[in-house]
């Protein structure tokens, strides 16, 4: 997904080495319509747009992603308002 003023083809080439996947297995590009009351930050030479990643409706990796999450938020301590963990 890639705004319609990005370089789509530059974003498809940088995805494409970065996962060093050919381009030919990723679907068309999406683009975003320009919405000029929107504030942009992330313009520039540099921008990529966002890899979206699908994955077919599987319960087990669902519970699987769940359960990862709940220990990531589990084992992290609370921070207290003085910035220290408890």
């Amino acid at each position: 997904m890639i705004h319609e003023t990005g370089d789509v083809e530059g974003a498809e080439r940088y995805w494409s080495d970065l996962l060093e996947a050919d381009a030919s297995q990723f679907p068309r590009t999406t683009l975003k319509k320009h919405n000029p009351k929107t504030t942009r930050r992330n313009v520039g030479e540099d921008y990529r747009g966002c890899l979206v990643i699908g994955v077919l409706p599987s319960a087990e990796l669902y519970r699987r992603i769940e359960g990862w999450w709940y220990g990531i938020v589990g084992a992290a301590a609370p921070v207290t308002d003085s910035g220290n963990r408890t």
